[in-house]
């Protein structure tokens, strides 16, 4: 990589697209074949004196994608300086670009309507404002793991990027890892130093998707939401202290399948978990050299079953390596007693102290944490949230600590900016991981922000609570096809996913629906008698809700397995199986409305169970 910003010259010929480097290839570019997307290199020559049909410009090459068509290139069109770690500046991608490689060919099996909704659905998984790159450092690397190449698990783009790869190496400078998650670089004087306080959260690229739609652990021990968190104190004088943490779904066979209902059912396979947690957990002690896991679910009712999973799983691994802690958040934080936290740090003490942090002074490694925390609630988003910041500010007392910026007897607490300023952005890091995952900011973020639990938070988690129920259930699947297709869970075949098939009873009940709708709007704007709340008016209005509720109860009950929004690209195991009568009866006006939104019955592909 190249210490400097860096620009691309995406060159388009008849036959061929050439990118070249600004800096740092010397005289070798990229040759891209537009037909079969093959990517190899060349020398500068004569070959490419010629005029290109058109040239684009980019800070940079995010990969290439194969769509029916044939293979297409993602350039990064728009950065950001957010901030710095040392001397590496940090950007944030501000605009993405798919841009067509391939020629006016068409190819046999070939959709225009399938074609526009692949590179529909590539463009909205590109759109999230939480890509993050550097040209002279491994933003997927912790600073403990700076000097041993790229980290598989959060290099991002990898499966877009391998093209590439495989033409020039992992070290090229065509070659861009960009991670998503979170980043934030804040300046700060504690008593006349000056450090920067970063955040950088990395998001895995296995086994990655929605709320409901991603859960549990993949036959390889990969698990859904995982993520990497790292706290850096930089300071001026080239010293730095980093300090991890881990967050992921519980690594077993499970899931909670959506259903219309506010919980959805959950589905738990202890039997084929054993080897899946064995292959996550062993692979976590190979990275991080030891792990204590930190359960946050309640020990009772809904979720008792996975708490209870889980303790007999981590029974049974018997490396001296792992430790297992299970902490009922709200039961042991309910009525709004939040100060309880301190009762799961002390029992963490011992072993987080023995961990450490990493340390570097003067170029030299000083220290090396030599074990991470790794956290799960449900979603492993809001109580993970709230425990992740505490463990947090433990860690960054002790650096600060150590380095005698504050006296042993002094905390965050006592320094008031310093305070706000690692509340905020935890709570921004705990939103946007949250957005990425569920659709929505987190929840407790109040306590987050302020330290303490309020009630205009827990009406804001309501709201979002609402929202997630909504977006879980009616548009999380076409997110979901959107994070496969980026991360190559899924490859394009010559099928026809998007086709419309459901049944006519579904279609029947979704066109009652609109015209309950269409109802209740012309009460709202044409109201009976000229009064909202006249008799006749709100008679009419409540036959017309009841009527809606009646076929939200008949859709939940018989028709979820069409109405919900599955994912179309790669099968969810657990979808309900669907029954078809009538299937021949076309209902042309429901139709038309139904089209942009209609769900495949059998999506091509196979998800992992």
């Amino acid at each position: 990589m190249v210490t400097a910003q860096q620009t691309f010259k995406v060159s388009f010929y008849p036959t061929t697209v050439t990118i070249e480097a600004s800096r740092g290839s010397s005289d070798t570019h990229l040759v891209v074949d537009r037909t079969t997307g093959q990517v190899t290199t060349a020398s500068s020559s004569p070959a490419f004196s010629a005029s290109p049909l058109r040239t684009l410009s980019a800070h940079g090459i995010m990969g290439l994608i194969n769509l029916q068509r044939g293979p297409y290139v993602v350039l990064i069109t728009g950065r950001e300086a957010v901030g710095t770690i040392g001397s590496s500046t940090v950007y944030r991608v501000s605009a993405t670009r798919v841009v067509r490689v391939a020629d006016d060919r068409t190819p046999s099996g070939f959709d225009a309507a399938d074609e526009a909704t692949y590179v529909r659905l590539l463009e909205n998984a590109l759109q999230t404002p939480s890509f993050y790159f550097s040209y002279d450092m491994d933003l997927t690397c912790s600073l403990q793991r700076q000097d041993s190449g790229s980290n598989d698990v959060f290099f991002f783009n990898k499966y877009l990027a391998e093209p590439i790869i495989n033409a020039v190496g992992s070290q090229s400078v065509f070659v861009l890892p960009v991670i998503h998650g979170f980043f934030a670089c804040k300046p700060v004087e504690v008593r006349g130093t000056r450090f920067n306080y970063v955040l950088v959260t990395r998001r895995g690229r296995y086994r990655q998707g929605t709320r409901y739609l991603s859960r549990g652990a993949d036959a390889e021990g990969h698990v859904s939401n995982y993520a990497e968190t790292e706290q850096i104190v930089d300071f001026s004088s080239g010293d730095q202290m980093a300090y991890v943490q881990v967050r992921g779904s519980i690594p077993i066979m499970w899931a909670q399948v959506p259903n219309m209902h506010y919980v959805p059912e959950l589905r738990i396979d202890v039997n084929a978990s054993h080897e899946r947690f064995q292959t996550h957990m062993t692979r976590m002690i190979d990275e991080y050299n030891e792990v204590v896991a930190v359960n946050l679910i309640n020990k009772v009712k809904y979720e008792k079953p996975m708490g209870d999973a889980f303790a007999a799983l981590s029974a049974q691994m018997k490396s001296p390596q792992y430790h297992y802690v299970h902490f009922d958040f709200h039961k042991e934080c309910s009525r709004m007693r939040w100060d309880r936290i301190s009762l799961l740090m002390d029992e963490l003490s011992s072993l987080n102290t023995r961990f450490g942090y990493y340390e570097k002074k003067a170029s030299h490694v000083q220290r090396q944490q030599l074990g991470v925390v790794r956290t799960n609630c449900m979603d492993c988003l809001d109580r993970t949230n709230v425990v992740q910041s505490e463990l947090a500010r433990l860690a960054l007392e002790w650096q600060l600590r150590s380095s005698h910026v504050i006296e042993q007897t002094e905390s965050v607490s006592s320094f008031p900016v310093l305070r706000q300023m690692l509340n905020n952005v935890w709570a921004d890091n705990a939103d946007t991981v949250s957005c990425a995952y569920s659709g929505t900011g987190a929840l407790k973020t109040d306590f987050t922000r302020t330290g303490k639990r309020t009630y205009m938070g827990a009406l804001r988690d309501g709201r979002n609570s609402v929202e997630r129920y909504v977006r879980g259930n009616f548009f999380d699947g076409e997110r979901q096809d959107s994070i496969d297709l980026l991360l190559g869970a899924y490859r394009v075949q010559a099928s026809r996913p998007f086709a419309q098939t459901l049944s006519s009873e579904a279609r029947a009940l979704v066109g009652t629906i609109y015209v309950c709708l269409f109802m209740l709007a012309y009460a709202f704007f044409y109201p009976r008698n000229h009064s909202w709340f006249g008799i006749s008016n709100v008679a009419f209005v409540g036959a017309w809700c009841g009527v809606l509720c009646l076929v939200f109860c008949v859709v939940r009950a018989k028709h979820t397995a069409e109405l919900v929004n599955w994912p179309r690209l790669v099968a969810h195991p657990m979808r309900p199986q669907v029954i078809k009568t009538n299937a021949s009866i076309k209902l042309p006006i429901v139709d038309r409305w139904l089209e942009p939104s209609a769900q495949s019955v059998r999506p091509s592909g196979k998800k992992f169970a």
